[in-house]
């Protein structure tokens, strides 16, 4: 082997994926490891190269190469963990953070973007224990008690989450996520609110920027809580206007996909593939999100023999493999034209066998990603197994609740009224049709009747599962496991009856969405 050639076959690569020549780079990469192949930082971008080529596996298959090598250096340790979270292969991220040596790493920014991408996949203990070294390596960097704050939220624990939420803000003024999570915690008084100060640092963000976003949210959740809706729905109009031109929605994809569910999963494309006897059921919980999914799956989560899973995307990690293709967020008209050929008896066994360490050994496991109701149709044939639940809460609720979350980069649909209703008349249609092409697959849960009697929607719930009665699965007491959804700061406390609707002060606001969900204001059956 010889250090000048690998040298020159890097510096080929490097300047080849400059100018976007991804499969000259790859040839180059391929060469240098041809000459060393224990090169991890040339794995990790042949990997990226081949995944700029459409090649899915093999993109995949660099980036497990690269784990088995153990990289030590801060950067391909960091390059390899943004991989695997990218592949969606969580067990093996823990792996590489397991042989990083994180505990002696001095780095507070290394040590809180490797805790960020832990509690991705759920394992927001370790996560904790990660930034608590990052605080002792660095007491005053602002990101790390920004991710503090938000491990905490996840756990419950308010209080200890607006300190370090202040702290933060008290380094980096203009931090504006911490802004818009600290706005999230409680409901705002007037005697106890930061409306002052985000108008101020308003000021100070860059005009279009996601900063502008996350302030206005912001800014719109305090003065909702304050009863100040004209204020508060000109700050969300600006942070939806903004986010919609930084995330547009391809609304001819959505419309093609659809399109290419309804016409490829009929009747007898859905049924089932012969699967051997599998460690656990898994139970999808689907829907629109803020439709009371998260709800739903910390009640089952109580029952002695379900472990919640939380809101993964695991099955279309699944199906992007079998499809070698990687699509843009659950589900795209794309890998719907190629679902036709793919193996979903792989599909399956690779689901149960990425997703068993989350069972912990507990006969059921529940996957609550609510846009998995998009996946209906390869669930059901994968996973013959599988119980699907589908949450169904009021059009404009649920709506309205959409809205006002901001999202990060998915749901793009979500910040244009007329594109909220058309998305929502999509995902209706496409329910009625799973309930058509396989009749009593999905139970439909009602967003309303949980609340108003937890128990006796419970017991429903339980017996489609195949689950014996257990009390713990009908109510919220004492739960300490974390939450790391959009609705965390409503999981504690118990089940909030008698909700009013938020919606109602911006109906005048609003009519391009009320007039849009009307043909579906009664409740779905």
């Amino acid at each position: 082997m010889s250090e000048a050639n690998v040298q020159q076959l890097w510096r080929q690569g490097e300047e080849y994926a400059r100018q976007a020549q991804w499969g000259a780079a790859l040839k180059a990469y391929d060469g240098l490891l041809e000459q060393d192949p224990t090169h991890a930082m040339a794995m990790l971008r042949a990997s990226r190269m081949a995944l700029s080529l459409g090649r899915y596996r093999d993109g995949r298959e660099y980036a497990m190469r690269a784990l088995a090598r153990r990289p030590g250096s801060e950067e391909a340790v960091m390059t390899l963990a943004r991989a695997l979270r990218m592949f969606n292969e969580p067990r093996a991220l823990l792996e590489c953070v397991e042989h990083s040596r994180w505990r002696e790493r001095r780095s507070a920014a290394w040590l809180t973007e490797l805790a960020m991408l832990v509690s991705t996949i759920g394992d927001n203990a370790l996560a904790m224990q990660m930034l608590d070294v990052a605080v002792a390596r660095d007491p005053n960097d602002p990101s790390t008690r920004y991710y503090r704050g938000v491990v905490q939220m996840f756990f419950g624990d308010m209080d200890a989450s607006e300190r370090e939420l202040e702290r933060c803000i008290a380094r980096a003024p203009t931090f504006a996520q911490a802004h818009w999570v600290l706005s999230r915690l409680r409901k705002q008084s007037a005697d106890a609110n930061h409306v002052a100060r985000m108008k101020a640092q308003l000021a100070r963000v860059p005009p279009g920027s996601d900063s502008d976003v996350y302030m206005a949210f912001a800014l719109h959740n305090e003065l909702h809580d304050l009863g100040e809706h004209g204020e508060s729905w000109q700050a969300l109009e600006h942070g939806c206007r903004v986010k919609r031109r930084l995330t547009p929605h391809d609304r001819g994809d959505a419309q093609r996909m659809y399109a290419g569910l309804a016409a490829l999963c009929d009747a007898r494309f859905v049924e089932p593939v012969e699967q051997p006897d599998a460690p656990f059921v898994p139970v999808f919980i689907v829907g629109m999100h803020r439709s009371g999914s998260t709800l739903l799956e910390q009640l089952l989560g109580g029952h002695r023999l379900v472990a919640d899973g939380g809101e993964t995307y695991s099955f279309t990690t699944q199906m992007r493999y079998a499809a070698d293709y990687r699509n843009k967020g659950v589900l795209d008209a794309e890998l719907v034209r190629r679902a036709k050929a793919v193996d979903y008896a792989l599909v399956g066994r690779r689901f149960l066998e990425s997703s068993a360490w989350r069972a912990k050994g507990q006969p059921y496991l529940t996957e609550k990603l609510p846009s998995n109701f998009l996946n209906l149709g390869f669930i059901a044939k994968a996973l013959p197994q599988a119980r699907i639940l589908h949450m169904v809460r009021d059009p404009i609720d649920t709506c309205f609740s959409n809205l006002r979350t901001m999202f990060s980069d998915v749901n793009t649909f979500s910040y244009d009224q007329g594109e909220l209703a058309e998305w929502f008349g999509q995902y209706r249609q496409l329910m009625a049709h799973w309930h058509s092409v396989m009749p009593g697959r999905v139970l439909d849960v009602h967003y309303d009747a949980l609340v108003a009697d937890p128990e006796a929607v419970m017991r429903g719930v339980l017996e489609f599962c195949g689950l014996p009665w257990d009390a713990a699965a009908s109510h919220l007491d004492d739960r300490s496991n974390a939450v790391a959804t959009a609705s965390s700061p409503q999981m504690r406390g118990g089940i909030i009856k008698g909700r009013s609707a938020a919606w109602a002060p911006y109906e005048a606001q609003l009519q391009p969405l009320i007039e849009g969900l009307a043909p579906f204001r009664q409740p779905a059956g």
